[in-house]
């Protein structure tokens, strides 16, 4: 079996779905919630929408998949307790310190692992089931292929079948954030994306893709083994919800039930589909293809207008028209007697029944006894519940039978055989979760903090740093000064400088032939920054880079981007340090603590301001220079605006201008090879912290970051030269344009 899952912004969308045929569906309430600009649910709506989904044997999983600051990570028990009472069936989650805490404060709860958490590879699936996921939401960029790679390690999973496809590797977006702080991990992403954009002059829509449509390979995806499929569209309206639902629940039943034959779908149905809500541009997104040109909707894709005849006639069978359950009534009524009302239904094929009883027995008639026809009218009134009446034996002989008692035994008979229902899938906790203030949250903090690596000890290579404005003891200290380098120009300066104690190497210079020869009497420390995303497509690459890395003394280590790429690392035995980047994500002390305890150095957020990173910017490398990654990309842009070139070397230019109608450049680093490509857009101007580089001392952080990007070898002297005197206590002006944006605003 396969689960058909659909979207629901607000409550009207969730009939709909339901009255299509979805099994289940994911929708968020007013907190927590990546669409946070969808109607989205009060918690009283989700309760009814939990009881009526029960009624039907239908499960609701709430999205609880933001990025988590420490103040909201302490509000979700209040939050999620009413809706796991009342039998919530699963959470959607990115953050890892969210998943953490649910685990530990609401057991036996289903966690999902969002698709926002980039999971690409089997080792990330292995990763996040070890850690209690019970399923895993795969990134939408995999092809089928690697799905079933997927799938036969057993983890269940979920993937998307219909709706908007985002450019970049979901989860790994910050281009909403950092052009005005609405940032997509918190469910406010502004569609960046979906902008023109000029590379080589020529302006076009190079990162809006086309909408997924898989009706017609929904059997390959069945058969691939994915266990739910997923509609996006919580942004969208009821009628797209139901129509679109309805669709797929009518091949994905007739695949089901024909194992074999061929999948022809209607002309009506793909019509139906195209209108309902879809660029006019659509495909089958990844699944059949690694990238290409045709998935990107070059000129501007506009939305196909719904018509609306059609939309009329989905309100009326689906959103007008809510599922009905079946129930039997047996009734009786004898003289003498205390009436008796005994109502019978079914959960998930087993009877669940009830008997009422009236408060009065009947009384004979003085006249004319009431008929079968009088109270069978009376016991069909089931129009405000979600009940219709199937069978209906009704036992009498001469008795009175007044109509008001006949209503209110029906009455007590439906809501008693809802409440036996609901019963059965309330959940309740075996402790006493004290929620008045933060002992819980805190005291889950601590127990980390017992056996994790926060003793874990600096590399003994360091720059000692003077203190800044005086020598008092609070600010002097021994800190790392970590270059990030993309060229060999780049670490020609770099290990020139004093400055700096380590420096980490793209994935390009590691695997050129040069590599070891250039930095083998290195004074420097040395780490690779492996590609950041690990696939079956490039599993390769990151055996061979490892290897480079074990075999070679003056490499220390390794920085990955995904769980994934951690996971792999641990199980092939790669004994050296492994270092978390950018998109290990560290937005509450939960998940920075848990992060220490698996990553020997890792990153305070960039998208938190100094007020959030002040919990968890202990032990941590903080960005003091450099282009914030905004995008990685699956497609490539210069396949889309010329032909991909597939810059493999070091040496080679591998960067492109991506300019904006407002002339702003974005720097596009092409990484591609045979196999994959990837695309890194960068921030137009570079972070600098340096005017906090005092406060970030006095908290005893292990470490700055200097991440350069296109950067020339004389750009990054006088760049090192500008930041030696900072940290010396040398005020001065910056040799360059910069952003301290996050840093003083945060994100929304």
């Amino acid at each position: 079996m396969v689960e058909l899952l659909a979207p629901a912004g607000e409550y009207k969308s969730f009939i709909g779905a339901l009255s299509a045929g979805a099994d289940a569906v994911y929708l968020a309430g007013n907190m927590y919630g990546a669409r946070a600009s969808a109607v989205n649910f009060t918690s009283e709506e989700i309760i009814s929408a939990l009881k009526y989904a029960h009624l039907f044997n239908k499960k609701i999983y709430l999205t609880v998949n933001t990025l988590t600051k420490d103040e909201e990570l302490n509000k979700l028990y209040d939050f999620l307790y009413p809706l796991y009472h009342e039998g919530l069936d699963g959470v959607i989650v990115q953050d890892i310190g969210v998943m953490l805490y649910i685990k530990e404060f609401f057991p036996g709860l289903e966690i999902h692992v969002s698709t926002q958490a980039v999971v690409t590879d089997k080792y990330g699936a292995k990763f996040y089931s070890d850690l209690g996921a019970k399923r895993v939401v795969l990134a939408r960029e995999l092809t089928l292929k690697e799905i079933e790679e997927i799938n036969q390690t057993g983890v269940e999973t979920e993937c998307f079948i219909h709706g908007a496809m985002c450019y970049s590797y979901s989860g790994m977006c910050l281009f909403s954030s950092f052009l005005g702080g609405n940032s997509g991990n918190r469910g406010r992403c502004k569609g960046p994306c979906r902008q023109p954009y000029s590379i080589n002059g020529k302006e076009a829509y190079y990162l809006s893709l086309s909408d997924m449509n898989t009706v017609d390979i929904i059997d390959k995806l069945i058969n691939a083994g994915i266990y739910s499929f997923k509609i996006e569209g919580r942004l969208k309206s009821p009628s797209y919800a139901a129509g679109v639902t309805s669709v797929y629940r009518k091949y994905i039943d007739y695949v089901l039930e024909n194992p074999g034959k061929e999948l022809l779908v209607s002309d009506e149905d793909r019509k139906l589909l195209n209108m309902l809500y879809s660029r006019t541009s659509t495909g089958h997104g990844y699944y059949d293809r690694v990238n290409s040109k045709k998935m990107v909707t070059i000129e501007r894709g506009a939305y196909a207008k719904v018509d609306e005849n059609t939309e009329k006639d989905i309100v009326g069978k689906y959103i007008d028209n809510p599922l009905k359950k079946d129930i039997d009534f047996s009734f009786e009524a004898l003289t003498g007697n205390y009436a008796l009302l005994r109502a019978v239904t079914d959960i998930n094929g087993e009877n669940v029944e009830i008997t009422v009883v009236s408060d009065n027995p009947i009384e004979k008639a003085n006249k004319l006894p009431t008929s079968k026809e009088d109270i069978f009218k009376q016991l069909n009134k089931l129009g405000n519940t979600s009940f219709k009446l199937r069978n209906c034996d009704i036992n009498i002989n001469y008795g009175f039978v007044v109509s008001s008692m006949v209503n209110n035994l029906r009455r007590e008979a439906v809501e008693q055989i809802e409440e036996c229902i609901y019963e059965r899938f309330r959940k309740d906790l075996n402790r006493n979760c004290d929620k008045t203030d933060n002992t819980n949250f805190y005291g889950l903090i601590d127990n980390y903090k017992k056996n994790n690596s926060l003793n874990k000890s600096i590399e003994s290579s360091v720059f000692f740093v003077k203190s800044i404005g005086n020598d008092s003891p609070e600010t002097a200290k021994s800190i790392i000064n970590r270059a990030f380098v993309k060229n060999f120009e780049q670490a020609e300066a770099v290990k020139a400088l004093n400055f700096y104690d380590s420096i980490v190497v793209s994935k390009e210079m590691a695997l050129d032939t040069e590599f070891i020869s250039y930095f083998d009497n290195c004074s420097k420390d040395v780490f690779i920054e492996m590609p950041p995303i690990l696939r079956s497509l490039n599993e390769k690459e990151f055996k061979e880079l490892s290897e480079i890395a074990i075999k070679n003394s003056f490499i220390k280590g390794i920085y990955v981007n995904q769980y994934d790429a951690y996971e792999y690392l641990k199980e092939n035995g790669f004994n050296k340090q492994i270092c978390a980047g950018h998109n290990i994500y560290n937005y509450n002390s939960l998940s920075f603590e848990k992060n220490n305890e698996l990553f020997d150095n890792v990153f305070a957020g960039i998208e938190l301001s100094d007020k959030d990173l002040k919990n968890i910017s202990s032990n941590v490398y903080v960005t003091m220079y450099g282009r914030a990654p905004l995008m990685y990309s699956a497609n490539c842009i210069m396949k889309t605006s010329d032909k991909c070139t597939k810059f493999t070397k070091s040496g080679e230019n591998s960067f492109v201008n991506l300019k904006d109608r407002l002339g702003v450049d974005f720097k596009v680093k092409l990484s591609c090879s045979d196999t994959l490509c990837f695309n890194t857009i960068y921030n137009s101007k570079p972070t600098s912290l340096h005017k906090y580089a005092e406060e970030f001392m006095k908290r005893k952080i292990q470490g700055f970051s200097y991440e350069f990007s296109n950067e020339t070898s004389e750009e990054i002297i006088k760049i090192s030269k500008f930041y030696e005197g900072v940290l010396e206590g040398v005020a001065n002006t910056p040799p360059f344009e910069f952003t301290s944006f996050h840093i003083k605003n945060g994100i929304l």
